[in-house]
């Protein structure tokens, strides 16, 4: 990944230095509505227990872009996404006892592209289209003592927004609504005890982001 990010930076430098692109760097309030299923298969006994589980957070994000001519790449950071948690206790068996599921993402990196369709009163209205790559964070407490390991995963990201000029000079502002869907989390129990878990991960945000043009 850090290879792709340092391949997208030096493609941003060459299209600033070749077209004479402007360079922007900006800051993004979101508000995301995360959607996680999952399932957890015990080897012993071969029960599945499954839970579905909707967080909304607020995440700051950082941004860098450049374009022209309708087209805009762009570089997004996100330190961390709290995924929220569920808990459930179970009773009767030898599995009796409370689970606690939870989750966090970390060092979420996007790379995306705006292309600008049309313009609504004074504003430019755009298609975004985009990748990210996160690393899933276990933060589980469960009762039979499994631990869960952390996984690299990549997602695909579809949005659409608009963006116009601030009274500022040289500030902007941007609008977006994104919706993006994660690979599938799947792991096995790191003790060795042949638990498996698969989760799958979407997330829908709405974006207002603060920019400045260089």
């Amino acid at each position: 990944m850090k290879k792709n990010i340092a391949i997208f930076l030096s493609f941003i430098f060459l299209a600033c230095q070749s077209a004479k692109a402007d360079m922007a760097i900006g800051i993004t309030g979101a508000m995301h509505s995360f959607d996680v299923s999952g399932t957890e298969t015990t080897r012993t006994s071969g029960q599945t227990n499954t839970g579905d589980h909707s967080e909304d957070v607020v995440v700051p994000e950082l941004f860098v872009e450049t374009g022209g001519d309708g087209i805009t790449f762009g570089l997004s950071y996100i330190p961390t996404r709290d995924m929220g948690s569920k808990s459930r206790t179970d009773t009767g068996d030898q599995s009796a006892g409370t689970y606690k599921a939870e989750a966090e993402l970390d060092n979420v990196v996007q790379l995306y592209v705006d292309y600008s369709v049309t313009e609504y009163n004074g504003a430019e209205i755009y298609l975004k289209g985009g990748i990210q790559h996160a690393t899933i964070v276990t933060l589980e407490s469960l009762n039979s003592g499994s631990t869960y390991p952390n996984q690299d995963v990549f997602g695909y990201t579809l949005g659409i927004g608009a963006k116009g000029d601030l009274p500022v000079a040289n500030t902007f502002y941007k609008a977006d609504l994104t919706y993006t869907d994660f690979q599938d989390y799947s792991a096995s129990a790191q003790d060795g005890n042949g638990n498996k878990v698969e989760a799958s991960l979407e997330d829908i945000a709405v974006k207002f982001s603060v920019g400045y043009r260089f």
